[in-house]
Formats: C-alpha cells, structure tokens, sequence
C-alpha cells in the first residue's frame, strides 16, 4: 500500500508536491482521530502540526463530520449567486466573536475557499476601497502563496522574482521596528498607503510575535496615512493562541488592564475553520470596505458552499463547548515552561522557545545558521521515529514547530517533552 500510495503520485501527480514534502523518506497517512494519525502500516503518531495547522478540534470529530454529512444529504451546494441559511448562520457565529471596530462600523464576512484566496481577496478590497495601491508587507511573512498573497509571502524560495513585475506596488519591512515603517511611507513611498497586512505571530516564518505596542503604532501609522489594517489569521486565529480569540490579542501584555488592543480593520482566516472537511476561508471586514467593492464585480465559485458552511458552524460550537481555547492556554503554558527547561538543560541542541497558545516552536542551535538548519533536520527525523509527526516546516529551517490539534491533553505535552528530551540526551 505505502509503495503504492507513494508510486501513484510520483507518476500521476505533479513534481511541485516535492517542494513540500514533510520527511525525505514518504510518510503515508491512512487515518486520523482526535489528535493522532496512523500511517498505513498501522503505526500511530502524536500530530504535532495539525496537518499544516488546519485541524482545530481534532481529527474526524464526530459533530463536525456529522454536521457535514446531515448537509450534504440535504443540499452539498447553492452557487452564492442564490440564498442559503448556512452561510448566513456562519457569518453571524464569525462577527459573534469580533472585538468592536474602533469606528463603530458593522462586521461583515465574505466566505472564501482557503487563506490564500483570502488574503487575494482583503488585498483588492483594500485597493478599492482607499484608492491607493502600496501595500506594506512583513518580511519572514507567510501571506499563501497564490494571487496577491503571493508576493506578500517574503521567505526562502517562497518568494520568486516575477512578483515584482507582476505585482507593484509590494513592500516587505522588518516588524517591530516602527521607525522602519515611517521611513518607508515618508522618503519611500506617495505617503498614500493601501493597507498593510500583519501575522500577530508569524508562523511559516519561524514563529516570531509581533510585539503588541509595534501593532498598536503600525496601526495608527497606516491609518493617518489613509490605508487599512489587515491581519492575517488564518494560522492565529480561533483561540489557538491561547489569550484570545484572534491572534492580535495574544501579543505581549494586551489583555492586562488599561491595556489597549490593536483592532485592525480587515481579518482573514481559514484552515482550521474547517477542520480538515469544510474547505472554507473568509474575509472578515467593516460594512464601509465591503460596500466599496461593490461597485466591481467579484464571484468564486464554491464561496459559502453549504457543507463547508455547516462544517464550519460546528468547529466553532466544539470550541466553544469544549473549552478548546481554554486548553490552548493551559496546553501552552505547560508546554512552554518545559521546553525552557529543555533550553536550560542542553543549551547546544534547544536554542530558545517562542510564540503563544499551541501556536508555538523551538528555535535549534547551531555555530552558524547552516548548521543550525543540518541540526534542525537530524532531530526532525528522530522525532518520527519516536512517534511524533512535527513539523520543521519553516522558512527559516531552523525550528521544530509545536501546532497541535487543539484537544491535545497534558499526557501528550509530556509525551513530546520527553521524546525531544531523549533525543537530545542521545545527540551526536
């Protein structure tokens, strides 16, 4: 079966799935339940990255397989261009967890098919709306890599020359240095900004925060200079940082009293909206952005498909019922005091821990950032070997990433803890 499964796609399916593969030697998954896997011949593994961050609640979780099923029985899909009540109920659960806009303004959703379409989409929207073209990106960011997101997303190989000619008007900066973000809108750009687009934690770019007051001043820059906030939420969001709901208020000390909360204008997410069986993403904005794009014409095909609606319905009821984003802080924290201590303890092999919630990642040591990566990739593979599926998957190289389904348990925190303590007692 795996000789198969691996022969299959070698010969029918295209070479560019080779830029993404996960362990030089296949691994072919046959099932999943809660937060396990088992490849084919039957071994099991503790998922620590959720399948690229887009299982929430747990793999194949009844109530939100059921949700689908019970859809699709009734009607798989309704083009947007006619009326359906499950897009409408997922709308209304999505603004239910919004902050207040600082404006005033409503919250409106446009569904989406996934994070890239998303950022696509709030990236036309912002255009139209200010009427100004410069969009200011992160570098290390990671936006998706198809459309406008595209040459937004500034790591490694990700980023490909033809974006600037395809794209204009594309900045990067370094985050968390505001001066930075002056000098570009003052002596490099019109002063006219279209929008910037922030991750609260950059994830595929080595999972480094961006600090709360940097959020706060950015925000306010870009403003006074007429362009839109966007942040990106598509691997943050739905309480997996652990301090709030959206990524924006798990940063730093923004929940602590008298502590402002960086509000952006524009949000987008997907992945673990849909768990794994909704294929689903979406645009959350205020009514005023919305409502100026409406003088163009704009249609995807399966935006607010039925069963990717009612899938998403009851990710977000399973987290809510389940105290998930409770147990993303819990989770979190414990794991984060033990992995300190791992740093503590081999200070050569475990460089640094960062990030929030069970959004997190262990930084590899290394003389060098080459040998740091070579380190990196030698303790990827023996975390297979000892039934962790872990994910290095990062554009920097150099982490092992801590993205696990939501309902992990205490057990499976010291089930990874000791597998990467091992590992690195028996480093050679």
């Amino acid at each position: 079966m795996s000789i198969s499964a691996v022969a299959m796609r070698q010969r029918y399916l295209s070479p560019i799935y080779r830029t993404f593969d996960a362990y030089k030697k296949p691994l072919v998954l046959a099932r999943g339940e809660n937060q396990y896997v088992w490849d084919n011949e039957g071994t099991k593994y503790l998922d620590v990255h959720a399948q690229n961050v887009c299982i929430s609640v747990g793999h194949s979780h009844p109530y939100v397989v059921d949700a689908a099923i019970q859809q699709l029985n009734i009607m798989p899909h309704c083009s947007s261009a006619y009326y359906s009540s499950q897009s409408g109920i997922l709308a209304k659960k999505i603004i239910n967890k919004m902050l207040p806009h600082p404006s005033g303004e409503d919250w409106v959703v446009h569904l989406v098919n996934n994070g890239s379409e998303a950022v696509d989409l709030a990236l036309q929207m912002a255009r139209e709306y200010t009427k100004n073209v410069d969009i200011i990106g992160m570098y290390r960011g990671y936006h998706g890599l198809q459309g406008l997101a595209a040459p937004l997303t500034a790591i490694g190989k990700s980023a490909q020359k033809s974006h600037s000619g395809m794209y204009p008007g594309i900045r990067q900066i370094f985050p968390n240095k505001i001066e930075e973000l002056e000098n570009y809108i003052n002596f490099g750009s019109s002063g006219k900004i279209g929008g910037i687009i922030i991750e609260p934690i950059q994830g595929y770019g080595g999972i480094f925060p961006v600090n709360n007051d940097y959020l706060l001043d950015s925000f306010n820059l870009v403003r006074e200079h007429g362009g839109v906030v966007i942040s990106d939420e598509v691997q943050t969001g739905l309480g997996r940082c652990g301090k709030g709901f959206w990524g924006f208020q798990s940063n730093n000390d923004c929940n602590k009293m008298n502590s402002k909360i960086p509000i952006p204008d524009m949000i987008t997410i997907a992945k673990g909206l849909g768990n794994g069986i909704g294929i689903i993403g979406a645009v959350i904005c205020k009514r005023s952005i919305a409502e100026a794009f409406t003088k163009k014409i704009f249609f995807n095909t399966y935006s607010g498909n039925p069963v990717a609606c009612a899938s998403a319905c009851a990710v977000l009821e399973t987290i809510e019922k389940e105290n998930l984003q409770e147990n993303c802080l819990i989770m979190g924290d414990l794991f984060k005091k033990e992995a300190q201590k791992l740093c503590h303890k081999y200070p050569e092999i475990y460089k640094e821990v960062r990030g929030s919630g069970l959004f997190q990642a262990i930084e590899i040591y290394g003389k060098t950032y080459e040998e740091s990566i070579i380190n990196t990739e030698k303790l990827h593979s023996q975390t297979l070997s000892n039934g962790l599926v872990m994910s290095m998957g990062s554009g920097v190289g150099n982490v092992l990433r801590f993205q696990p389904p939501m309902c992990i348990n205490k057990e499976d925190i010291m089930k990874i803890i000791n597998v990467l303590d091992k590992i690195a007692e028996n480093y050679d």
